[in-house]
């Protein structure tokens, strides 16, 4: 009963099926349809490297079970998308698609989350039919604890290079909804992205319509503080803005930093294309990650600006316009705000916030705390 139920809720009835999962020889002979990238070595769809899309500054690297990646039960299959040449450690987001589509439909966005710094796991779902959203969410944070292991094995290309403090989930259609639910799941998350999200979790405390099996979606499935961006798509039939991500949107606690940019025209599978809205969905999703995953809060007016493909756009993030010298946002200029300066001075690896070169030259050093100690006596 439940697959039926199942399957009608998540209203997917299509394989997506990928040229990247080709090989040289394989994907030669299928010319038509294919295509050789030598830059990143791997099968490609005709055109696709002529979609718009705006990778970041870095060179990234792959790898898989096949190359020694920890292997998990909780998933189908898993790659591993990182920067070669930024600067570790490097905060990672762990991405799970839909119904019926293997991992490889969120390589672009792999690939797309490592040029700009960041590392991106991609992993598949196990059963189609048994597998619901809540099952996905668990998979997704023991994706997480694979890359905890990672960063200690020896073998590992990225051995000592994960922060494992930072982590944010994301997923498309119902993996969108998974990864809202992972927050409700683990509170330690610093982020969230849902594509064209789907959710509906079995519950029978607050789901009451046997029909179903008691499977619905309630307040308390989306009840978490992780800084959630939702993206939705004005021709999306399957999971449509007014019926999925709005609720979602809505049922968000408003104590919790959300976003919801629905794309004009599209459709369900906007979502998986980081170049769609001429770029703008990628851009925002890199503000997103920026602003709540590395704590940069510089291009904060940048995020909350309203992306001119937007047939819809929400949030309840307001940037706060820092005082001179009030370093840590607390209404008073006083030592606090030296200590945060010295440390950001002592530990230039910690991204500065906004305010902190006080005589802006460029550099944060002793003429900094100088002018501070000024302020602060003055």
């Amino acid at each position: 009963m439940f697959k039926k139920v199942f399957l009608k809720l998540i209203l997917i009835n299509f394989i997506y099926s990928a040229c990247s999962e080709l090989d040289y020889d394989t994907c030669l002979q299928y010319l038509e349809y294919c295509e050789w990238n030598n830059e990143t070595s791997q099968c490609q769809d005709i055109g696709e490297n002529e979609n718009g899309l705006n990778y970041g500054p870095f060179q990234y690297d792959t790898f898989n079970e096949a190359d020694g990646l920890i292997d998990s039960g909780s998933y189908l299959g898993a790659t591993v998308f990182h920067p070669v040449d930024g600067e570790p450690p490097y905060s990672s987001i762990v991405i799970v698609p839909g119904a019926f589509s293997p991992e490889s439909t969120l390589h672009d966005w792999g690939s797309y989350y490592a040029s700009y710094g960041f590392i991106a796991m991609t992993i598949g779902i196990n059963d189609y039919y048994n597998d619901d959203m809540s099952d996905l969410a668990f998979s997704l944070l023991d994706a997480i604890d694979v890359l905890k292991q990672e960063n200690n094995r020896l073998e590992s290309p990225i051995l000592n290079k994960v922060n494992i403090d930072n982590f944010a989930t994301s997923g498309w259609s119902i993996g969108g909804g998974a990864a809202q639910y992972a927050a409700t799941l683990d509170s330690s998350l610093k982020a969230v992205i849902a594509l064209n999200p789907g959710l509906a979790i079995q519950d029978y405390e607050n789901c009451t319509d046997p029909t179903y099996e008691y499977y619905c979606l309630h307040p308390e499935h989306l009840n978490h503080s992780s800084p959630v961006l939702i993206i939705s798509s004005e021709g999306d039939i399957e999971n449509p803005t007014d019926t999925d991500a709005a609720i979602h949107y809505e049922y968000t606690p408003e104590s919790t930093f959300k976003m919801l940019f629905e794309l004009e025209n599209g459709s369900h599978g906007t979502g998986l294309d980081p170049s769609a809205g001429s770029g703008e969905l990628g851009e925002k999703v890199i503000q997103w990650l920026n602003h709540n995953l590395l704590d940069n809060f510089n291009d904060c007016d940048l995020l909350t600006n309203i992306p001119t493909s937007a047939a819809q756009f929400m949030t309840n993030l307001e940037c706060q316009d820092n005082d001179q010298g009030d370093l840590n946002n607390d209404q008073v200029i006083d030592v606090l705000d030296i200590i945060v300066l010295v440390n950001f001075i002592l530990n230039p690896e910690i991204f500065p916030i906004d305010g902190s070169d006080l005589n802006n030259d460029g550099i944060l050093d002793i003429l900094d705390i100088v002018l501070l100690v000024n302020i602060i006596l003055n």
